[in-house]
């Protein structure tokens, strides 16, 4: 992985909250302990003026998209073949995994907290052999040596917003307690699962003739995908998220937004491939599909954790209203920008090549 389109920009993520707490004189230490837990933060009520300007901007973000999906029409049709009997054998598993991680049976009890894993990698598999199933390949099978690396690279992003949270406060565990150690190597299992899930689901969506053709010819925007416009967006996320150590209850969503704009500016800067290179033809095919799949995988990580012995709870200022399981539904949105930062670092990994080619 080239050192300017991943080490810097994970230092720069990783750095500059630390340096808002520094520059408001606050001790560091509790952002810095082990095992990571998130900094207990007095969080501003519900907000309905917040709600609504909140509400209102993911509308015109994603309206568009909407549009075009409704009006894309396909007479498409996909060869018929029977479902690889390892996709069989992953339903059932997810099917298992599934009624034990929500149930509570004695026998189960000493294993209760740890479904998580297997829960995730059935649903991993199931949704690789639905690809094949409908394409004749899927990146478990196509790629197999650089899927089983996104694990390794997965654990490592998602203990980056695990350390982000910190600051904000946004989310919590609770069902079980563990030693530092047990903690680290427990969660680093969970965490390898998010960016094979994302990457499982993108390519299942790709399946589709209205992912593959039906977000193509849309408008293009300015010229942000410059080197000048770059460097305003590199400065400005990287004051915005310095600025997250001083006023967390304010720019909590800077967590999931200015990391992605810091990775995306570097890559531009070193004119490297990203998630927005077919903007440039006007082709959004790959924003739809990653944004879509981390919604989907989104709407399944909040459904399998509503149930489960260990799970996560939400603390999140302003729209804590109107949950869809654990999650208010505005939460939801966040799972949009998720899945584009996804993209940039499944592009590392699962094409290098490319990735190192302007």
């Amino acid at each position: 992985m080239n050192l300017f389109v991943f080490a810097i920009p994970a230092v720069l993520t990783l750095l500059l909250p630390l340096l808002g707490i520094l520059f408001t004189g606050r001790d560091i230490t509790p952002f810095l302990a082990f095992p990571p837990k998130p900094v207990i933060l007095s969080h501003p009520g519900f907000s309905f003026p917040v709600f609504i300007g909140m509400a209102v901007f993911v509308l015109i973000v994603v309206l568009p998209f909407v549009q075009k999906g409704i009006a894309y029409k396909s007479d498409k049709q996909r060869p018929v073949r029977p479902l690889p009997l390892w996709g069989v054998a992953a339903c059932c598993c997810l099917v298992c995994f599934w009624m034990l991680a929500w149930t509570r049976f004695k026998w189960m009890a000493p294993l209760q907290p740890h479904t998580f894993f297997p829960l995730w990698m059935s649903w991993i598999v199931f949704v690789n052999a639905l690809s094949h199933w409908r394409s004749g390949q899927c990146p478990m099978v196509t790629n197999p040596v650089r899927f089983i690396l996104l694990f390794f690279v997965s654990a490592f992003f998602w203990w980056v917003f695990e350390f982000l949270n910190r600051f904000v406060g946004n989310w919590h565990y609770t069902g079980s307690q563990y030693t530092a150690l047990t903690y680290f190597v427990l969660a680093t299992v969970s965490f390898s699962t998010v960016l094979p899930a994302v990457e499982s689901m993108k390519a299942f969506l790709l399946t589709f003739d209205l992912f593959q053709n039906g977000f193509k010819e849309m408008p293009l925007p300015g010229n942000f995908l410059s080197r000048t416009s770059a460097l305003i967006i590199l400065a400005v996320s990287c004051g915005l998220l310095l600025f997250v150590g001083i006023f967390p209850g304010q720019l909590f969503p800077l967590i999931w937004v200015c990391p992605f704009c810091i990775f995306l500016a570097c890559r531009i800067l070193a004119g490297k491939p990203h998630i927005f290179s077919g903007i440039k033809n006007r082709d959004y095919t790959q924003v739809a599909a990653y944004a879509a799949a981390a919604a989907v995988c989104g709407i399944f990580w909040e459904m399998f954790n509503f149930y489960s012995l260990a799970r996560w709870h939400y603390s999140i200022p302003y729209v804590q209203a109107l949950h869809v399981f654990e999650m208010p539904i505005l939460g939801y949105a966040g799972y949009l920008p998720f899945g584009l930062e996804c993209a940039l670092i499944v592009d590392l990994v699962m094409h290098p090549v490319q990735s190192r080619t302007s």
